[in-house]
Protein backbone atom coordinates (compact mmCIF):
# COMPACT_ATOMS: atom_id res chain seq x y z
CA UNK A 1 0.00 0.00 0.00
CA UNK A 2 2.91 2.34 0.76
CA UNK A 3 4.29 1.89 -2.75
CA UNK A 4 0.82 2.49 -4.20
CA UNK A 5 0.41 5.68 -2.18
CA UNK A 6 3.81 6.98 -3.27
CA UNK A 7 2.79 6.26 -6.85
CA UNK A 8 -0.47 8.10 -6.18
CA UNK A 9 1.51 11.20 -5.17
CA UNK A 10 3.15 11.21 -8.64
CA UNK A 11 6.68 12.32 -7.63
CA UNK A 12 7.66 12.30 -11.32
CA UNK A 13 5.36 15.31 -11.74
CA UNK A 14 7.54 17.33 -9.41
CA UNK A 15 9.57 18.37 -12.44
CA UNK A 16 6.81 20.94 -13.02
CA UNK A 17 7.86 22.72 -9.84
CA UNK A 18 11.41 23.38 -11.06
CA UNK A 19 10.02 26.76 -12.13
CA UNK A 20 10.25 27.71 -8.41
CA UNK A 21 14.02 28.01 -8.87
CA UNK A 22 13.65 30.68 -11.56
CA UNK A 23 13.53 33.41 -8.92
CA UNK A 24 16.81 32.43 -7.31
CA UNK A 25 18.52 32.09 -10.70
CA UNK A 26 17.33 35.34 -12.26
CA UNK A 27 17.53 37.13 -8.93
CA UNK A 28 21.26 36.29 -8.86
CA UNK A 29 21.08 34.52 -5.52
CA UNK A 30 22.67 31.21 -6.42
CA UNK A 31 25.69 32.22 -4.34
CA UNK A 32 23.53 32.83 -1.26
CA UNK A 33 23.40 29.47 0.53
CA UNK A 34 20.51 30.54 2.76
CA UNK A 35 18.42 31.46 -0.27
CA UNK A 36 19.36 28.18 -1.97
CA UNK A 37 18.24 26.23 1.11
CA UNK A 38 14.95 28.16 1.27
CA UNK A 39 14.32 27.56 -2.44
CA UNK A 40 14.96 23.82 -2.09
CA UNK A 41 12.70 23.60 0.96
CA UNK A 42 10.00 25.57 -0.87
CA UNK A 43 10.31 23.23 -3.85
CA UNK A 44 9.57 20.15 -1.74
CA UNK A 45 6.74 21.83 0.16
CA UNK A 46 5.07 23.01 -3.04
CA UNK A 47 5.62 19.60 -4.64
CA UNK A 48 3.97 17.80 -1.73
CA UNK A 49 1.05 20.23 -1.85
CA UNK A 50 0.65 19.57 -5.56
CA UNK A 51 0.83 15.82 -4.90
CA UNK A 52 -2.01 16.11 -2.39
CA UNK A 53 -4.03 17.92 -5.03
CA UNK A 54 -3.29 15.09 -7.49
CA UNK A 55 -4.74 12.62 -5.00
CA UNK A 56 -7.92 14.67 -4.80
CA UNK A 57 -8.12 14.81 -8.59
CA UNK A 58 -7.63 11.05 -8.86
CA UNK A 59 -10.32 10.51 -6.24
CA UNK A 60 -12.81 12.62 -8.18
CA UNK A 61 -11.85 11.14 -11.57
CA UNK A 62 -11.32 7.51 -10.58
CA UNK A 63 -14.31 6.23 -12.57
CA UNK A 64 -13.32 8.09 -15.73
CA UNK A 65 -9.67 7.12 -15.30
CA UNK A 66 -10.67 3.45 -15.17
CA UNK A 67 -11.70 3.80 -18.84
CA UNK A 68 -8.40 5.38 -19.91
CA UNK A 69 -5.76 3.08 -21.52
CA UNK A 70 -2.98 4.51 -19.30
CA UNK A 71 -4.72 6.16 -16.33
CA UNK A 72 -6.55 2.93 -15.49
CA UNK A 73 -3.32 1.75 -13.85
CA UNK A 74 -3.38 4.56 -11.29
CA UNK A 75 -3.82 3.27 -7.70
CA UNK A 76 -7.34 4.65 -7.17
CA UNK A 77 -8.62 3.81 -10.64
CA UNK A 78 -7.26 0.26 -10.43
CA UNK A 79 -8.42 -0.30 -6.87
CA UNK A 80 -4.88 -0.87 -5.57
CA UNK A 81 -5.53 1.52 -2.69
CA UNK A 82 -8.75 2.36 -0.84
CA UNK A 83 -10.12 5.86 -1.59
CA UNK A 84 -10.84 6.37 2.12
CA UNK A 85 -7.29 5.51 3.17
CA UNK A 86 -5.87 7.67 0.41
CA UNK A 87 -7.87 10.70 1.56
CA UNK A 88 -6.95 10.19 5.22
CA UNK A 89 -3.23 9.91 4.51
CA UNK A 90 -3.43 12.93 2.21
CA UNK A 91 -5.18 15.02 4.85
CA UNK A 92 -2.35 14.30 7.33
CA UNK A 93 0.38 15.01 4.77
CA UNK A 94 -1.29 18.20 3.59
CA UNK A 95 -1.70 19.52 7.15
CA UNK A 96 2.00 19.00 7.87
CA UNK A 97 3.00 20.59 4.56
CA UNK A 98 0.88 23.70 5.12
CA UNK A 99 2.21 24.20 8.64
CA UNK A 100 5.81 23.95 7.40
CA UNK A 101 5.01 26.35 4.55
CA UNK A 102 3.76 28.94 7.04
CA UNK A 103 6.87 28.49 9.18
CA UNK A 104 9.07 28.98 6.13
CA UNK A 105 7.35 32.26 5.20
CA UNK A 106 3.82 33.55 5.71
CA UNK A 107 3.51 35.04 2.21
CA UNK A 108 4.78 31.83 0.65
CA UNK A 109 2.11 29.95 2.61
CA UNK A 110 -0.61 32.23 1.23
CA UNK A 111 0.46 31.46 -2.33
CA UNK A 112 0.64 27.72 -1.61
CA UNK A 113 -2.80 27.78 0.02
CA UNK A 114 -4.14 29.88 -2.85
CA UNK A 115 -2.75 27.38 -5.34
CA UNK A 116 -4.45 24.54 -3.47
CA UNK A 117 -7.81 26.32 -3.28
CA UNK A 118 -7.64 27.31 -6.94
CA UNK A 119 -6.97 23.70 -7.93
CA UNK A 120 -9.93 22.49 -5.90
CA UNK A 121 -12.07 24.98 -7.82
CA UNK A 122 -10.44 23.69 -11.01
CA UNK A 123 -11.23 20.07 -10.14
CA UNK A 124 -14.87 20.87 -9.43
CA UNK A 125 -15.68 23.46 -12.07
CA UNK A 126 -12.97 24.90 -14.31
CA UNK A 127 -11.80 21.57 -15.75
CA UNK A 128 -15.24 21.24 -17.35
CA UNK A 129 -15.04 24.63 -19.13
CA UNK A 130 -13.53 24.67 -22.60
CA UNK A 131 -10.29 26.72 -22.95
CA UNK A 132 -10.52 27.78 -19.29
CA UNK A 133 -9.49 24.25 -18.33
CA UNK A 134 -6.12 24.66 -20.06
CA UNK A 135 -5.71 28.28 -18.97
CA UNK A 136 -6.27 27.24 -15.35
CA UNK A 137 -3.44 24.72 -15.53
CA UNK A 138 -1.19 27.39 -17.02
CA UNK A 139 -2.09 29.81 -14.25
CA UNK A 140 -0.77 27.23 -11.79
CA UNK A 141 2.70 27.54 -13.32
CA UNK A 142 2.61 31.30 -12.90
CA UNK A 143 1.73 30.82 -9.22
CA UNK A 144 4.72 28.47 -8.86
CA UNK A 145 7.04 31.07 -10.37
CA UNK A 146 5.75 33.83 -8.10
CA UNK A 147 5.94 31.64 -4.99
CA UNK A 148 9.54 30.71 -5.79
CA UNK A 149 10.48 34.37 -6.13
CA UNK A 150 8.75 35.42 -2.93
CA UNK A 151 10.47 32.83 -0.78
CA UNK A 152 13.93 34.19 -1.73
CA UNK A 153 12.87 37.83 -1.70
CA UNK A 154 13.19 38.78 -5.38
CA UNK A 155 10.82 40.29 -7.91
CA UNK A 156 9.80 38.41 -11.03
CA UNK A 157 9.77 39.92 -14.51
CA UNK A 158 6.31 40.32 -16.01
CA UNK A 159 7.76 39.20 -19.34
CA UNK A 160 9.08 35.99 -17.81
CA UNK A 161 5.74 35.35 -16.10
CA UNK A 162 4.00 35.80 -19.44
CA UNK A 163 6.48 33.45 -21.12
CA UNK A 164 5.84 30.86 -18.40
CA UNK A 165 2.10 31.19 -18.93
CA UNK A 166 2.39 30.81 -22.70
CA UNK A 167 4.70 27.79 -22.47
CA UNK A 168 2.28 26.09 -20.07
CA UNK A 169 -0.61 26.85 -22.44
CA UNK A 170 1.38 25.30 -25.26
CA UNK A 171 1.87 22.02 -23.40
CA UNK A 172 -1.70 22.13 -22.10
CA UNK A 173 -3.23 22.28 -25.55
CA UNK A 174 -0.74 19.63 -26.67
CA UNK A 175 -1.98 17.36 -23.90
CA UNK A 176 -5.60 17.83 -24.96
CA UNK A 177 -4.64 17.03 -28.55
CA UNK A 178 -2.79 13.91 -27.44
CA UNK A 179 -5.78 12.76 -25.39
CA UNK A 180 -8.09 13.10 -28.38
CA UNK A 181 -5.77 11.02 -30.54
CA UNK A 182 -4.90 8.27 -28.08
CA UNK A 183 -8.50 7.82 -26.89
CA UNK A 184 -9.98 8.16 -30.39
CA UNK A 185 -13.74 7.48 -30.28
CA UNK A 186 -13.66 6.88 -26.52
CA UNK A 187 -12.37 10.38 -25.74
CA UNK A 188 -15.78 11.85 -25.03
CA UNK A 189 -16.64 8.99 -22.71
CA UNK A 190 -13.46 9.46 -20.71
CA UNK A 191 -13.65 13.22 -20.21
CA UNK A 192 -16.70 15.25 -21.15
CA UNK A 193 -14.70 18.42 -21.86
CA UNK A 194 -13.04 16.65 -24.81
CA UNK A 195 -16.37 16.95 -26.62
CA UNK A 196 -15.60 20.66 -26.95
CA UNK A 197 -12.27 20.14 -28.70
CA UNK A 198 -11.15 18.90 -32.08
CA UNK A 199 -7.68 18.11 -33.40
CA UNK A 200 -7.89 20.90 -35.98
CA UNK A 201 -8.87 23.47 -33.37
CA UNK A 202 -6.07 22.39 -31.04
CA UNK A 203 -3.56 22.51 -33.90
CA UNK A 204 -4.55 26.14 -34.44
CA UNK A 205 -4.26 26.94 -30.72
CA UNK A 206 -0.84 25.31 -30.51
CA UNK A 207 0.46 27.24 -33.50
CA UNK A 208 -0.66 30.52 -31.93
CA UNK A 209 0.66 29.76 -28.46
CA UNK A 210 4.00 28.38 -29.71
CA UNK A 211 4.54 31.61 -31.63
CA UNK A 212 3.55 33.74 -28.64
CA UNK A 213 5.91 31.76 -26.39
CA UNK A 214 8.86 32.47 -28.66
CA UNK A 215 7.88 36.13 -29.08
CA UNK A 216 7.50 36.75 -25.35
CA UNK A 217 10.86 35.11 -24.62
CA UNK A 218 12.58 37.20 -27.28
CA UNK A 219 10.90 40.32 -25.88
CA UNK A 220 12.07 39.34 -22.40
CA UNK A 221 15.76 38.81 -23.22
CA UNK A 222 15.96 41.94 -25.40
CA UNK A 223 13.94 44.22 -23.10
CA UNK A 224 15.90 47.24 -21.79
CA UNK A 225 14.53 46.58 -18.30
CA UNK A 226 15.79 42.98 -18.43
CA UNK A 227 19.23 44.10 -19.56
CA UNK A 228 19.33 46.63 -16.74
CA UNK A 229 18.05 44.23 -14.06
CA UNK A 230 20.28 41.32 -15.07
CA UNK A 231 23.27 43.51 -15.87
CA UNK A 232 23.90 41.87 -19.25
CA UNK A 233 22.70 41.97 -22.85
CA UNK A 234 24.06 38.48 -23.61
CA UNK A 235 20.82 36.61 -22.83
CA UNK A 236 19.97 36.96 -26.50
CA UNK A 237 22.36 34.06 -27.14
CA UNK A 238 19.93 31.69 -25.40
CA UNK A 239 17.26 32.26 -28.05
CA UNK A 240 18.43 29.50 -30.46
CA UNK A 241 18.22 26.93 -27.66
CA UNK A 242 14.66 27.97 -26.83
CA UNK A 243 13.70 27.85 -30.52
CA UNK A 244 15.11 24.33 -30.78
CA UNK A 245 13.26 23.23 -27.61
CA UNK A 246 9.93 24.47 -29.00
CA UNK A 247 10.52 22.79 -32.37
CA UNK A 248 11.66 19.59 -30.68
CA UNK A 249 8.51 19.55 -28.54
CA UNK A 250 6.42 19.94 -31.69
CA UNK A 251 8.21 16.87 -33.01
CA UNK A 252 7.36 15.02 -29.78
CA UNK A 253 3.70 15.97 -30.02
CA UNK A 254 3.10 15.50 -33.76
CA UNK A 255 5.55 12.75 -34.73
CA UNK A 256 6.10 10.72 -31.56
CA UNK A 257 2.48 11.22 -30.39
CA UNK A 258 3.47 11.77 -26.75
CA UNK A 259 1.58 15.00 -26.20
CA UNK A 260 -0.97 13.32 -23.92
CA UNK A 261 1.74 12.90 -21.26
CA UNK A 262 3.95 16.03 -21.31
CA UNK A 263 5.94 15.07 -18.21
CA UNK A 264 6.91 11.67 -19.60
CA UNK A 265 7.64 13.22 -22.98
CA UNK A 266 10.05 15.73 -21.45
CA UNK A 267 11.77 13.28 -19.12
CA UNK A 268 12.36 10.67 -21.82
CA UNK A 269 13.35 12.85 -24.78
CA UNK A 270 17.10 13.48 -24.99
CA UNK A 271 16.62 16.54 -27.21
CA UNK A 272 14.45 18.44 -24.75
CA UNK A 273 16.56 17.36 -21.77
CA UNK A 274 19.78 18.45 -23.48
CA UNK A 275 18.25 21.76 -24.55
CA UNK A 276 17.07 22.42 -21.01
CA UNK A 277 20.49 21.60 -19.55
CA UNK A 278 22.35 23.76 -22.07
CA UNK A 279 19.91 26.64 -21.61
CA UNK A 280 20.36 26.55 -17.82
CA UNK A 281 24.14 26.29 -18.09
CA UNK A 282 24.32 29.19 -20.54
CA UNK A 283 21.97 31.38 -18.47
CA UNK A 284 23.98 30.82 -15.29
CA UNK A 285 27.27 31.42 -17.10
CA UNK A 286 26.03 34.65 -18.73
CA UNK A 287 24.54 36.04 -15.53
CA UNK A 288 27.28 35.11 -13.08
CA UNK A 289 30.56 34.93 -14.99
CA UNK A 290 31.03 38.68 -15.01
CA UNK A 291 29.11 39.59 -11.87
CA UNK A 292 31.92 38.90 -9.40
CA UNK A 293 29.55 36.77 -7.30
CA UNK A 294 30.72 33.42 -6.01
CA UNK A 295 28.74 30.25 -6.65
CA UNK A 296 28.42 27.04 -4.62
CA UNK A 297 29.88 25.28 -7.70
CA UNK A 298 32.37 26.04 -10.45
CA UNK A 299 31.26 26.82 -14.02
Amino acid sequence: MLFSYIKLLRPHQWIKNIILFAGIIFGKKLGDLESVERAIFAFFLFSLTASCQYVLNDFLDRKEDALHPEKKHRPLASGAISPTIALLLTAVLLSITLVLSFKLQAEFFYWVAGYLIFNIVYSRFLKHMVILDVMSISFGFVVRAIAGSIVVGVSFSSWLLLCTFMLALYWGFGKRRGELIILEEGAKGHRKILEEYSVNFLDLMMGIVATMTLVTYVMYVTSPSTIENLGTDKMVYTIPIVVYAIFRSLYIIYIKNMGHNPTKAILTDWGVLMAGFLWLLLVVWIMYSGSGQSLPFQL
